[in-house]
């Protein structure tokens, strides 16, 4: 048994008591009838709650309704979904590039892309890493141009909702995210004109059934269960027995919903049982968060400064994922599911046909197992299972140079 043990890449950050207020709440919603669809925790009129960062981008998108053939940067990487919708508004998407280490932006290849028709900047804190965006944020209000800060990845707790300066802030609770409410999205907006449009443009959506979310409950509880070590360990090696690669099964059972749905998906607006669910998870998160970042700081220190580590000695971090770069990142992967790490290959993507060297080295990262609820020991473990790698490969690139350089 021990030897099917896996610990998967992500874990789903809800606790069972959380799975059953989530429960009670669709039930107390389905008694009710008419159900609160505001959330609270913030007073500021300017917080809109959406089904997701995806629908939070595409409201403010149709919102400002730019012309046709306007422009926008996205900055590093994103999930791809995101330049769909930019697209779908008639707008022309570029790429600029970021630091694979440190996720900076290249502010010099920035400031060239913008041109009298870029309209937002698109920014993004990834896996968990605050960046320091006051350098872009200047730049962008020289050139009077929208920032819109993409915190998916980045939420660290109910006391930080984004950068000011920003024009829009974007939060995802959504199923693989720190403090999950399984869907949902907190959208802060700062240019009240524009905060005014979004809201009315959002007070026509129709709101989504609290039977769906239910549903969403009840499948993410399934998979919550499914994660568990032995569990995980029994499916993976059920499904590779068949031939079927189950990391590609992983990503496309979480995929967005086809050409037909897409809109629909993105216009609805959240039902009061899910923004309940979401209030409890911001309030009562800055627990978990804490122990993650001491989980996460455990793991850094077991890797040998000679590992390739993404965002290694960067604060603030919540660590949502702890990737590495890799030249082989399919044996890189294989190698620490040989040892019961079940490593998988990022989803985020680049954009534009110019060459985003940093980027494209980022997007082909591989992404550490790494749960809260791992003892300190296996965090260790896979410390020294990476580094360990990591000095077979260099040995091995020494020794290739050797052969191809023989000393005379």
């Amino acid at each position: 048994m021990k030897r099917l043990r896996l610990w998967p890449c992500k874990d789903i950050d809800l606790s069972w008591l959380d799975v059953c207020y989530a429960f009670g709440m669709c039930f107390l919603s389905a008694i009710v009838g008419r159900e609160r669809a505001e959330f609270r925790l913030l007073s500021d009129d300017t917080v809109l709650t959406c089904m997701s960062v995806r629908a939070a981008f595409d409201l403010y998108l149709t919102a400002r309704n730019w012309d046709q053939g306007d422009e926008c940067i996205f900055v590093g990487l994103n999930v791809p979904d995101m330049f769909r919708i930019a697209e779908s508004h008639g707008l022309c998407v570029c790429g600029t590039d970021i630091d694979p280490i440190t996720t900076q932006a290249d502010l010099f290849q920035l400031r060239s892309r913008i041109n009298p028709r870029t309209r937002f900047i698109v920014i993004p804190h990834l896996f968990g890493h605050r960046l320091d965006l006051r350098n872009v944020i200047e730049l962008a209000e020289r050139q009077g141009i929208d920032v819109i800060e993409d915190c998916a990845q980045a939420f660290s707790g109910k006391y930080w909702w984004g950068t000011r300066g920003a024009t829009v802030s974007l939060f995802s609770f959504g199923p693989m995210k720190t403090a999950t409410a399984l869907q949902g999205a907190v959208a802060i907006v700062r240019d009240s004109v524009l905060a005014n449009a979004m809201k009315c443009e959002l007070a026509t959506y129709a709101t989504q059934p609290t039977w769906r979310y239910l549903a969403r409950v009840l499948r993410f509880a399934a998979i919550k269960i499914a994660t568990y070590p032995v569990i995980y360990g029994l499916l993976v090696y059920g499904i590779r027995k068949i031939q079927v690669n189950h990391e590609d099964l992983i990503h496309s059972s979480t995929k967005s919903l086809s050409n037909d749905g897409f809109k629909t998906w993105l216009r609805a607006r959240p039902c009061g049982a899910l923004v309940r669910v979401l209030e409890r998870r911001v309030e009562e998160s800055d627990a978990s968060v804490r122990l993650r970042e001491l989980k996460g700081t455990v793991l850094h220190e077991a890797i040998a400064n000679e590992v390739p580590l993404v965002l290694r000695n960067r604060r603030p971090n919540s660590y949502w994922m702890i990737p590495v770069l890799a030249d082989d990142s399919e044996k890189f992967k294989n190698a620490l599911r040989n040892k019961g790490f079940d490593a998988l290959s990022g989803r985020l993507a680049t954009i534009g046909s110019k060459k985003l060297n940093g980027s494209e080295r980022l997007e082909k990262s591989v992404m550490l197992p790494f749960s809260p609820r791992m003892l300190d020991a296996e965090l260790h473990r896979l410390g020294v299972v990476v580094t360990a790698y990591a000095a077979k490969q260099l040995e091995s690139e020494c020794g290739e140079s050797d052969r191809k350089n023989p000393r005379r």
